[in-house]
């Protein structure tokens, strides 16, 4: 006598035959992609960069970390990259007696660097400069809020009333628009009808 084999299980049998088969192997030039990132010692990546150009370094100890590299070879990193590369880790390098001193951005605004009126089209965008900036008709009590939301938590600014100026500490690229900026009000400003005398804070 035939035993009958209920109908769902013939069903269920080529999805069970389906599901037990290998996955296809890759062939011809198909590379299968990887999620693993490169990534180097930020002391490592200054000592390569140190070696090849020849500039002399002095690293903050607070300065450490692992830096992923996308799109960028370790070996051929330049100066310029660098200082991006320390930037966008909250670290900042600045050259003073023929040395570059790398550490936290947050300590950057304190050191002595040159004052100036202007940044120089030379300064590389990431290095930090200090300027002072006479202000004819604005109000520089009134620029202050205008101005400091456009700036990082590690740059500076404050006006000073007395003198009519703004003190600026920030990274060049940033320091160029913020000059921009305060040629342009200055020049829309009449006078400085309204002007506070007490000195505005940071």
């Amino acid at each position: 006598m035939r035993t009958r084999v209920p109908c769902w299980i013939l069903l269920c049998l080529p999805l069970a035959v389906v599901a037990a088969e290998p996955a296809p192997v890759a062939s011809g030039n198909f590379i299968p992609r990887s999620n693993a990132v490169p990534v180097i010692e930020i002391n490592e990546l200054i000592g390569q960069v140190a070696k090849r150009t020849g500039r002399q370094f002095v690293v903050d100890p607070r300065v450490r970390g692992d830096v992923p590299l996308l799109g960028l070879d370790a070996s051929r990193i330049d100066y310029r990259q660098l200082t991006a590369i320390l930037r966008i880790n909250q670290f900042v390098a600045y050259e003073s007696g023929g040395l570059v001193n790398v550490l936290p951005d947050a300590n950057a605004r304190q050191m002595p660097t040159t004052v100036g009126n202007a940044v120089s089209p030379r300064t590389p965008d990431d290095e930090i400069v200090t300027l002072l900036i006479a202000v004819k008709n604005a109000c520089v009590m009134h620029m202050v809020p205008i101005l400091r939301p456009l700036m990082p938590q590690a740059a500076h600014l404050a006006a000073s009333p007395q003198t009519s100026s703004l003190m600026i500490a920030d990274r060049a690229d940033n320091a160029r628009r913020l000059v921009d900026l305060i040629e342009r009000m200055d020049r829309m400003a009449p006078d400085k009808a309204g002007c506070p005398v007490e000195p505005a804070g940071k």
